[in-house]
């Protein structure tokens, strides 16, 4: 199922709901702004938007968008076991329960002023109505709405690759969006306050708008009054159904998780995992908020799987989506009735839908065609002898900062830091033939890079920084390979293996770079007949024909070809 459809039915409902509130705040807001312009064209967009948002269908629509999201949020806050949340969470649920006391009066003074006492509720009346005793209350709702929307759909939303390519043209639009809506209401109502400061004229606008009558304004006052006490009393209904059960949890029998590495909670029937991870301060993954859209949470369960309940549909679909085998669930969803033994399969820090990319690419273990590349810093024992501690990790980290450089542009990743060097694998977004081609790219831009370091750190170490590289190509294993909280995404194979021997063979042979011929060949280059040659490498039954490359810079400019060209001639040669 598409990450963004994850979810039990309430989720979706909310959703669908929220979606259909934010839509309307968002033509709502786009209206305000008109007023920058023009106040006839503010009224008569508005008019245009009345015909659907005042029909009865879209009034049904809406009023049950309306009351839909906020029961099923006071219900979700009420089956909370704990409100020790991220940030964002936390924030994103404190707005949402401030907006009901300020938008429900405003809908009174707006919807229900006009089915009920016949009011022309059209922007004339409403900004001589609250410009400018209300503006300042009026302007947190409209923040306070819009801040909410926007986070609910980017935390629902950042799941979603393609959105992060734009989100940061979506950020400056909502960040445009409530600038200009504010910007207008504040030019439309001082506009109309020096209209209605004549007060012929304001006589002509209480009659144009049907202008609330003294009795009919304390009745809508008391409507006012009545939808806070409504939703008040909602409000504190969830928070009790959120206290009843953590006060009756102390009374009920206790068992113990136990998680490797970090540590055993004491709790009770009720709360899922990952809130028994909160409640007891365990640090816990979690990129989706616990809704089951993402695997970020998943524990492996060592010890009691009798103790949990069976899947829900959607931490199900979840699950399938990464080929989690049995003993595998989402600490979102999980309601222990006993004691367990988890293991926490990504670390605690995941926080960001790169992470949920990688959690659910290969979870289990995929083997793939990969470029792998081995990077040694030449000399360094030498180099650090005399040399103080923080001048050796200062240097390293100069080295590792230009190599990850080039490695992050050319689409490389790395793997591991292995003491004074690194592993880097190339291919994984775009096949192993560009792949290739990235690793000698990035094998360049190092050897450039290196002229920098060496004009800063030369005279202070007394010789140019070096580095031997190695790169080989074929299927590797990708997995999540560890114990306990140090579980990471990594790579295993021959290809690692062979990659590190030719590493050490551009040591021998006095170059800089040493590839196989296949990754030559993967990439689209021939190199000349004086740079190959075969050699013995341990673990491979037949001698490796090689190209020893002396600088990485010397490799030929057709290598330098953008990533679009070769994917037209890759695509040119399929065609025929």
């Amino acid at each position: 199922m598409q990450v963004l459809l994850r979810g039990d039915w309430r989720q979706r409902l909310r959703l669908i709901s929220g979606l259909i509130l934010f839509a309307f705040a968002t033509t709502h807001f786009l209206n305000h702004a008109l007023a920058l312009f023009d106040l006839q064209a503010m009224y008569e967009v508005q008019q245009w938007r009345w015909i659907v948002t005042r029909s009865w269908p879209g009034t049904i629509i809406l009023a049950a968008a309306l009351v839909t999201h906020i029961v099923l949020a006071l219900d979700k806050l009420s089956d909370r076991a704990t409100l020790r949340l991220p940030a964002w969470e936390f924030i994103q649920l404190a707005l949402g329960l401030a907006i009901p006391f300020l938008l429900l009066p405003h809908i009174v003074n707006t919807r229900f002023a006009r089915d009920i006492f016949g009011v022309n509720d059209t922007y004339l009346y409403e900004l001589a109505r609250l410009w400018p005793d209300s503006a300042v209350l009026q302007s947190t709702l409209l923040l306070l709405v819009w801040i909410h929307g926007c986070m609910g759909i980017h935390f629902w939303l950042r799941l979603y690759a393609p959105y992060r390519k734009f989100q940061p043209l979506l950020l400056l639009i909502a960040i445009a969006i409530p600038i200009a809506a504010l910007g207008g209401f504040m030019v439309g109502g001082r506009a109309v306050a020096q209209m209605i400061a004549d007060p012929k004229t304001f006589d002509e606008v209480k009659q144009l708008s049907h202008w609330p009558s003294p009795d009919n304004a304390d009745r809508l006052a008391a409507m006012r009054l009545i939808v806070r006490l409504v939703f008040a009393a909602m409000l504190t209904a969830a928070l009790g159904l959120l206290v009843w059960p953590a006060i009756q949890r102390r009374y009920w029998p206790h068992f113990i998780i136990n998680y490797v590495g970090a540590g055993s909670a004491n709790c009770t029937f009720g709360p899922t995992l990952l809130e028994i991870s909160r409640m007891n301060g365990i640090p816990h993954a979690s990129v989706c908020g616990g809704r089951a859209r993402c695997s970020t949470c998943r524990v492996r369960v060592e010890e009691g799987i009798d103790a949990v309940p069976p899947a829900t549909f959607p931490e199900a679909v979840t699950l399938a989506s990464i080929g989690a085998p049995q003993n595998v669930r989402l600490a979102c969803q999980v309601r222990p009735r006993g004691p367990m033994t988890v293991t926490r399969l990504l670390r605690p820090s995941t926080a960001s839908p790169a992470d949920v990319d990688e959690a659910e690419r290969g979870s289990e273990g995929i083997e793939k065609p990969l470029a792998a590349f081995v990077l040694d810093l030449r000399d360094f024992t030498r180099l650090s002898q005399k040399k103080m501690p923080h001048d050796i990790v200062f240097m390293l980290n100069e080295v590792f900062a230009a190599a990850g450089s080039a490695i992050a542009v050319h689409d490389g990743w790395i793997d591991k830091f292995i003491g004074d060097g690194l592993l880097a694998v190339f291919g994984e977004k775009h096949g192993i033939e560009i792949g290739c081609r990235q690793a000698l790219r990035a094998a360049r831009d190092i050897d450039l890079a290196l002229d920098h370091i060496n004009a800063k750190m030369e005279a202070e170490f007394g010789r140019p920084l070096r580095v031997g590289i190695g790169i080989e190509a074929g299927p590797l294993l990708m997995g999540r390979i560890g114990y306990g909280p140090n579980v990471d995404m990594t790579v295993i194979g021959s290809a690692v293996n062979v990659a590190s021997r030719l590493e050490a063979v551009a040591k021998e042979k006095g170059a800089q770079v040493v590839i196989s011929h296949e990754v030559a060949r993967l990439a689209g280059w021939t190199p000349a007949p004086e740079l190959l040659s075969k050699v013995d490498i341990r673990g491979v039954s037949e001698p490796l024909e090689i190209v020893a490359i002396p600088r990485g810079r010397d490799l030929p400019a057709s290598l330098l070809a953008s990533i679009e060209d070769v994917d037209e001639r890759v695509v040119g040669r399929a065609a025929f």
